[in-house]
């Protein structure tokens, strides 16, 4: 059994920024992102990722997408405003006294001026005051600059977050079953006793009560759930797959692939790196899962020694 689950987020370590700080002179001021329109957020991304490896483009309706699926707290966000501009923003998640930095970024005008650890200082010092205990982000390996700012405000590394993919070609789905659409929210329910804790932030079975269309969830006879998204004519992404522990070892896992495989045929299949790198690796290798190269380091800051509103263990 393995749980994936990564809706549309921004990688944190590619809009960092360098150590330098800005101008005296200059204003530099940050606010709730939660003042501005949706409308002026997705500007912003817009920006921000004009020249990202992964082509962007939001608008209103997904940039509130993103919001709910990724349950981000515009009001612990922030906007970054240099002389009157925007300049940058940063995104944050939150789960009871959990926080994540979704999504973070500087408009390229900006960049390589300390804005980016900026921000993250000032929501650290925010989440501090409300009481939260841990915040959790994650970047690229190879990022070393990126790796070494976290370092520095006191980030450590929990684990290594892998993705696999499976080609169309080797994705040829036997039998004669198909799954049948439910509720996501189904899934989210079946995770809550099947899906191990202290999972990563993104395969956490708390994430799949956020799910919504475009995404679909599908079962099998009650005995394998999956959640897919990102369909399209080439591919499709797998967010979880969830068999309940004592259908486990009987072919359940297999058998909803296959039946995702003949429900969308001609696809390669990826899963995203979000999934820690000793679980499931079985389960992948034999159902012709191939590692992808990118990997991820997740990172924790535990803040609940220095947070004195709420003292209890989170």
């Amino acid at each position: 059994m393995f749980s994936s689950y990564s809706e549309p987020s921004a990688r944190v370590d590619f809009m960092i920024g360098d150590v330098p700080k800005t101008p005296a002179e200059v204003d530099v001021s940050l606010r709730p992102a939660c003042d501005l329109s949706l409308n002026t957020l997705a500007g912003m991304f817009n920006r921000s990722y004009s020249n990202y490896f992964i082509p962007v483009h939001m608008d209103a309706s997904t940039i509130s997408w993103l919001l709910t699926t990724q349950t981000i707290d515009l009001a612990s966000s922030h906007v970054l405003d240099v002389d009157g501009q925007h300049a940058g923003f940063i995104f944050i998640s939150a789960r009871g006294l959990s926080q994540r930095v979704a999504a973070m970024g500087v408009i390229p005008e900006y960049r390589g001026m300390g804005y980016g650890q900026r921000m993250l200082e000032h929501c650290i010092e925010h989440a501090k005051d409300a009481g939260i205990h841990r915040m959790v982000l994650e970047v690229i390996d190879e990022n070393a600059h990126a790796l070494a700012i976290y370092r520095q405000l006191g980030f450590e590394v929990e684990r290594c977050l892998v993705g696999y993919k499976c080609s169309s070609a080797l994705a040829n789905g036997d039998g004669d079953e198909l799954p049948d659409e439910i509720d996501p929210r189904e899934v989210a329910k079946a995770a809550i006793h099947e899906v191990p804790p202290g999972l990563p932030w993104q395969i956490s079975a708390e994430g799949f009560f956020s799910v919504r269309p475009p995404s679909r969830a599908y079962t099998l006879e009650r005995s394998a759930y999956a959640i897919i998204s990102h369909v399209t004519d080439t591919s499709a992404r797998i967010n979880a797959i969830v068999v309940p522990r004592t259908k486990r070892r009987k072919d359940w896992g297999r058998r909803i692939l296959h039946a995702l495989y003949r429900l969308y045929p001609d696809r390669e299949w990826v899963i995203p790196a979000v999934m820690p790198d000793d679980v499931a690796v079985d389960f992948f290798k034999a159902n012709n899962f191939q590692r992808q190269k990118i990997r991820q380091y997740e990172m924790v800051l535990r803040l609940d020694e220095t947070s004195s509103r709420y003292p209890y263990e989170a």
